[in-house]
């Protein structure tokens, strides 16, 4: 059963997210796990990235999105704050606690008109 109350989508296969989460047990000086993961879906409120990675839950999450990690464009790049809210064995689901939806909406158009570029490129070798 989906308990979810907002839409996400299947994000593109090259979409990566970086979180940086305070450990449970890290005493006076918090260490960090820091993952790196593909995103599988995304919405307005959340995402969800694929890991074999443990965190803790619920828990305080510093990400940064890119949609292009190999073109290292900081327009396809956006930085959020979430709190873990889901482990799986696949991976982790985070709800945004603070995220710019207009940069998110621009890094997607972006995204979009990139994969257009390089579609034209390809079919006409310019």
């Amino acid at each position: 059963m989906n308990k979810r109350k907002n839409t996400r989508s299947q994000a593109w296969p090259d979409t990566k997210a970086t979180i940086k989460v305070a450990e449970a047990y890290g005493g006076s000086s918090r260490s960090h796990i820091k993952i790196t993961g593909n995103v599988q879906n995304l919405g307005s409120n959340g995402f969800f990235i694929e890991t074999d990675d443990i965190v803790p839950i619920p828990a305080r999450a510093d990400i940064l999105i890119d949609f292009d990690p190999e073109s290292k464009s900081s327009g396809l790049t956006i930085p959020a704050t979430g709190e873990t809210v889901h482990l799986s064995k696949g991976g982790i689901g985070i709800r945004f606690i603070t995220i710019d939806l207009n940069k998110l909406q621009k890094c997607i158009i972006a995204k979009m008109n990139k994969l257009e570029e390089d579609a034209k490129y390809k079919l006409t070798g310019v």
